[in-house]
């Protein structure tokens, strides 16, 4: 039985539980549903209802068909929403300090289906120079952040995630199954630590490398900039160690985590990085 909210109290219900409402109406995952019957299951006002479900596609959580909305391909249970606060937190001054040692743009994403979700992204003033966004999602074939999550999967469900047509965001982009799995075994040889080198945007290139929470979700954080390859990969070794360092405070209490003190960048990243100027590496 679907839970309903009257239309007169929508303005008292708290948008995460509209969110959970709309996304529990959809019971059989390949299924898709028309805008008039989530109205009907949730209850909630039309216009409430459009306007979340534009913001779920928008967020990778649900795809829109002609036939209607349905749940995202996902490689995680589709039985649950996932809560990325703690992962958030945790990763938060990890991804600061990467920022500040090395003026790069740095994201933190999860993989949801094909597709890279950013849950956080740290830039400053470079903010507009990456086009992406926090909540946004981007195809995981076309970015260092997305492959390196991909390579954690074993190849026959990286098949099944996978569009049939690639998007190519650049030129550069791959563009079939088969260099995709090249790549991706290219990445698990180096440990998952993978690159792109304006795959994802003319001008831009970037390093990624992958994680794990305690439950077993796939994340990943990136370096992105408009820096030369050869230079870029001299931050490889730190993002790694960053990327350890948080699955590391993950697999903790919270408690023990916060008690940790600073990033794993503090020593080495930054004595590295400070000794040269901006311009010297960047």
């Amino acid at each position: 039985m679907h839970k309903t909210v009257s239309g007169d109290g929508d303005t008292a219900v708290s948008m995460v539980e509209r969110v959970a409402l709309i996304m529990n109406s959809f019971d059989d995952p390949g299924k898709p549903l028309r805008l008039d019957q989530v109205v009907t299951r949730t209850g909630l006002p039309r216009s409430s209802v459009h306007r979340i479900l534009k913001q779920l596609h928008g967020a990778g959580l649900l795809q829109h068909r002609p036939d209607g909305y349905c749940l995202a391909a996902s490689p995680l249970p589709m039985t649950r929403m996932v809560d990325h606060s703690r992962l958030r937190g945790v990763a938060s001054l990890t991804l600061d300090r990467l920022h500040a040692d090395t003026g790069l743009v740095v994201h933190l994403g999860v993989l949801l289906g094909g597709d890279v979700v950013y849950l956080d992204k740290v830039a400053g003033r470079n903010s507009a120079l990456v086009p992406t966004r926090v909540a946004g999602h981007t195809p995981a074939h076309a970015s260092a952040l997305g492959k390196a999550m991909l390579a954690q999967l074993p190849a026959e469900q990286v098949d099944a995630i996978v569009p049939e047509r690639f998007r190519k965001r650049t030129p550069a982009t791959i563009a079939d199954l088969a260099t995709l799995h090249q790549e991706l075994s290219r990445i698990r040889s180096r440990h998952g630590l993978a690159y792109d080198n304006e795959e994802f945007a003319i001008g831009l290139a970037s390093v990624a490398a992958p994680l794990r929470t305690p439950d077993g979700e796939i994340a990943g954080l990136s370096l992105t900039g408009a820096v030369p390859m050869h230079r870029l990969q001299r931050t490889a070794p730190f993002v790694m160690r960053a990327a350890r360092h948080i699955a590391q405070q993950l697999g903790s209490t919270p408690s023990a985590a916060a008690a940790s003190g600073s990033p794993a960048t503090d020593s080495i990243l930054s004595r590295v990085l400070r000794t040269l100027t901006s311009d010297a590496w960047v």
